[in-house]
C-alpha cells in the first residue's frame, strides 16, 4: 500500500510540474542594463538614430563624482532592430521595461509618429504610461546628456519635473503613450504632446564640473506643447497657452492666476477648476462654447482692494473671471489662426453627443473649427484669503 501511495504521489508531482510556468524568459540582473530613457532623431547615414540612457548601479561606498548613467547612440532603419543591436558596443543585454521617457526630435516628429509608435504599442515590455515628449529647438539626444546634482538620471528628473509642474500649475499635457494612441484614434480632437528643451550651455551640459556649481550650466526646461495633425507635428504653443488649453479641456485642477491691476499684480490660487465644452448646431450654424468654473483663495492683492468686505471679494472675482475669459479667448483665436486644428476636443464632444449633426462635417471639421467663434464664459468664486486678510499697508501698525 505504501509503495502504491508513493508511486501515485510521484506521478502526481511530475504531472503537476509540467503545468507550472517556467523561467524561459528570465534575465540575470547582473547581466542586464536598465534603459530609463530613449531619444529618437533622424540619422546621418540611416533613417533613425536611437540614443539610450542606461542606469549605472552603484554601491553606497562608491564615489558620487561619477555619472549616474551611460548614454550611447546607434543608427539604423527601424526601432526594433536598433534595440537588439546595442550589444555591438555594450556587454550587457538591454531591458526596456523600465523606460520612463521617450523624447522624439522635432525634425522626426514633423515627418510623422506612426512608424515610431507602432513598435512601441506592439511590444509587451513597454508600459502604456511611458512619457512621449517632443524636443523643441534642440537635438533629442542632448536631453539625456544633462547632468544633475544628487546623481539623478535625466529621465528620472524629467518624470518628476513634469509631475510636479502638472500638479502645481497644469501647463503641460499628460503625454503618455496611451494618450498619444487615444488622441490619434479620437474623432474630432487632435494630438498634443509635451515639449521640452535645454536652457544654458549645451556643450557643458555633460561635464561633471557643471553640477559642482551653485547654478548648473545647463538644465531641461518645459516649453509648452507640440500640436499635431493626425501624427505629424505642425508647431508649438507656449506653456501659458498650453495651460489654458488644459483648463478648457478640464485637465487642470490647481493653478494660479496673476492678474494685472493698476501698477501691481493680483494673484488668485484656484484649488478646483472645472470645464464644460459644448459643440452643437443652432439654426444651421455650428456653435462652440466653453464654460469654466473655479474656486480658490486670494494669494496677493493691491492695497486699494479691501477684502474685509464682501465687495472686495466680488471685485476680485470679477477681475479673475474677466481675465480668464480674455486670456482663453486669445489663446483659442491664436490656435485657430496659426494652426486651424481642434486640440480642445469640440469635434469629439459633437461626435459623442450630436453624431447626426457631426457626421456631414467630419471630413472638414478642422476647417470649420478654425472659422467658428468660440464663446468663453468663466466664473470664479473666492472662498477666503490665505494667511492674512488685510494688505500690510492697511494693518494699522506703526507710527
Amino acid at each position: 500500500m505504501n509503495k502504491a501511495v508513493r508511486l501515485f504521489l510521484a506521478v502526481s508531482l511530475a504531472a503537476a510540474s509540467l503545468s507550472l510556468s517556467g523561467c524561459w524568459d528570465s534575465s540575470e540582473l547582473n547581466k542586464t542594463s536598465l534603459i530609463t530613457g530613449v531619444a529618437l532623431e533622424p540619422g546621418k547615414n540611416s533613417k533613425l538614430r536611437l540614443t539610450v540612457e542606461t542606469m549605472i548601479a552603484k554601491r553606497p561606498e562608491e564615489s558620487k563624482d561619477t555619472a549616474p548613467s551611460i548614454v550611447q547612440s546607434l543608427e539604423g532603419n527601424s526601432l526594433p532592430d536598433l534595440l537588439v543591436r546595442f550589444n555591438e558596443s555594450l556587454d550587457r543585454s538591454l531591458l526596456i521595461s523600465h523606460i520612463g521617457v521617450i523624447v522624439i526630435d522635432e525634425r522626426l516628429a514633423r515627418k510623422g509618429l506612426q512608424t515610431i509608435l507602432d513598435p512601441l504599442q506592439r511590444t509587451r515590455f513597454i508600459r502604456e504610461d511611458v512619457l512621449i515628449l517632443i524636443s523643441e529647438g534642440v537635438q533629442a539626444s542632448q536631453i539625456f546628456k544633462v547632468l544633475y546634482p544628487r546623481s539623478m538620471q535625466a529621465s528620472s528628473k524629467i518624470v518628476s519635473q513634469l509631475k510636479s509642474y502638472r500638479s502645481s500649475r497644469g501647463g503641460i499635457p499628460q503625454s503618455r503613450l496611451f494618450d498619444a494612441s487615444e488622441a490619434i484614434l479620437a474623432e474630432g480632437r487632435e494630438l498634443m504632446l509635451g515639449a521640452i528643451s535645454l536652457k544654458g550651455s549645451i556643450k557643458d551640459a555633460d561635464k561633471m564640473e557643471s553640477i559642482k556649481m551653485v547654478t548648473p550650466k545647463a538644465s531641461i526646461v518645459i516649453t509648452g506643447a507640440g500640436i499635431f495633425s493626425e501624427d505629424k507635428l505642425k508647431g508649438f504653443i507656449t506653456v501659458d497657452e498650453c495651460r489654458l488649453v488644459m483648463m478648457a479641456s478640464d485637465l487642470v485642477k490647481d493653478t494660479t492666476l496673476s492678474i494685472p491691476y493698476h501698477d501691481h499684480e493680483v494673484s488668485l490660487r484656484l484649488r478646483h477648476v472645472q470645464s464644460d465644452i459644448q459643440a452643437y448646431m443652432d439654426k444651421g450654424k455650428v456653435k462652440l462654447q466653453i464654460n469654466l468654473e473655479g474656486d480658490g483663495v486670494v494669494s496677493s492683492i493691491d492695497e486699494s482692494i479691501d477684502i474685509t468686505k464682501i465687495s472686495g471679494y466680488e471685485k476680485l472675482e470679477k477681475l479673475g473671471s474677466d481675465y480668464l475669459e480674455k486670456q482663453l479667448s486669445k489663446a483659442i483665436q491664436s490656435i485657430q489662426e496659426k494652426y486651424g486644428l481642434d486640440v480642445f476636443g469640440f469635434g469629439e464632444q459633437m461626435y459623442r453627443n450630436h453624431y447626426k449633426q457631426y457626421e456631414p462635417l467630419a471630413e472638414r471639421w478642422n476647417e470649420i473649427f478654425a472659422k467658428t467663434p468660440v464663446t468663453v464664459k468663466a466664473r470664479i468664486k473666492l472662498r477666503r484669503s490665505e494667511l492674512k486678510t488685510n494688505h500690510i499697508r492697511n494693518e494699522g501698525i506703526g507710527p
